[in-house]
């Protein structure tokens, strides 16, 4: 790697047209939100300040020594590698070297940042296992499972003065409240309802409104919004330092959520029947993979799947709930191969980050959208381990 640039993070210095770090993590958490990641990962922002800069974002499936010399080079801000190279507690933070953990603590200081959403974009709506699904001219008709309810969301009320409720609002929502929606996305949700408010400051108040030892009253706005419960403090935060009041009151009301629509893994449906051996060798090019596998017999005839990108075990064997003909993923155990054989259920093998690789130019998009001041870029360094021969 090259020597350390002076950055923003270590100058101080504010490039224009930026949003925060703890910005970027919200809009990451909307598009694959954290709490449908499994209990093993370790998914969201993994290094950084969330006051900090971003302007540029470099995505990645693995955090290798091509893209960390990719990200240094490019001068970006955030790399949204799919893979969290920091997944086991690391013991120092002395760069030892090109193992992903050693690479993140060395990318900490040019100032460049890390997240990782991993298995929540695999669960969530759009993410990994769609776009698959998409690129494989399929139609997805369902999840393997379906998450509980696990009370995430909360609900924020609170009362502001009616000159100042669009800059409160504005605040809040530049954070990460007010986003509501599994199929369709809203943004900005909120209600609004006039009211009376009234206090009485003692000597030691200095209040925004009235004088300090008088009752008083005053016309202001009870404003709702909704917010997920891992951005309470950001929130919270966001409200202080936009409402005009010393001691802004607020609520903060745990909701009962209803099950999400999605879990790990997708059914999906292929508009007409095809050869096991064709649809392998339709997958090979549509992904531009240069090695698909088969197991079972290549005249199967396929229509119903089962995908799981990356590694899928004995996932779909174990929770399947609908009858599929043949699984697509990226790698499996010789004794999981033989198992799907024995069911008399067709495999595709494709690569493990294969078949995750073509999420990051949608993920990219994604967050342009959400975010379109920033800079998304796909690496062009980005390899699998394996090489075909």
């Amino acid at each position: 790697m090259t020597s350390v640039p002076k950055n923003i993070w270590m100058t101080g210095k504010v490039p224009s047209k930026t949003v925060t770090l703890a910005e970027v993590a919200a809009a990451m958490n909307r598009i694959a939100p954290t709490h449908l990641a499994e209990e093993w990962d370790n998914v969201g922002l993994l290094s950084g300040q969330r006051s900090c800069r971003v302007k540029n974002v470099l995505f990645a499936i693995d955090l290798t020594s091509a893209v960390c010399d990719e990200a240094v080079r490019l001068g970006v801000d955030l790399l949204v590698v799919y893979h969290p190279p920091i997944f086991k507690p690391i013991k120092h933070l002395c760069i030892s070297g090109d193992e992903p953990p050693a690479l993140a603590v060395a990318l900490a200081s040019y100032g460049i940042w890390i997240y990782s959403p991993h298995s929540a974009l695999d669960t969530a709506e759009g993410g990994t296992n769609d776009v698959l699904a998409k690129r494989l001219g399929a139609v997805v008709t369902g999840s393997f499972s379906h998450y509980p309810a696990v009370g995430e969301f909360l609900k924020l009320v609170s009362f502001v003065p009616e000159s100042h409720i669009e800059q409160v609002a504005d605040a809040v929502f530049a954070v990460g409240a007010g986003h509501i929606g599994q199929k369709a996305k809203y943004t900005r949700c909120s209600f609004r309802s006039a009211g009376t408010g009234t206090f009485q400051g003692d000597e030691s108040s200095n209040p925004a409104v009235g004088v300090a030892g008088c009752y008083e009253k005053v016309p202001e706005i009870r404003f709702e919004t909704i917010l997920p419960a891992d951005l309470a403090g950001e929130v919270v935060n966001a409200l202080r330092h936009s409402h005009p009041y010393e001691e802004p009151a607020f609520d903060l009301l745990k909701m009962a959520t209803p099950p999400e629509q999605v879990g790990l893994g997708r059914y999906a449906e292929l508009s007409g029947t095809e050869t096991l051996a064709a649809l392998a060798a339709r997958a090979k090019k549509e992904l531009g993979v240069s090695v698909a596998s088969i197991v079972g017999n290549p005249k199967q005839k396929i229509r119903r799947l089962a995908l799981v990108a990356g590694a899928a075990g004995r996932l779909p064997l174990d929770n399947a709930k609908n009858p599929y003909d043949c699984l697509i993923t990226g790698e499996l155990k010789h004794h999981e191969m033989l198992a799907y054989q024995a069911a008399g259920v067709g495999v595709v093998l494709l690569g493990h980050s294969e078949t995750e690789r073509p999420v990051l130019p949608v993920l990219a998009q994604r967050l342009k959208k959400e975010l379109p001041i920033l800079a998304v870029t796909v690496s062009k360094s980005d390899r699998g381990p394996a090489r075909a021969v």
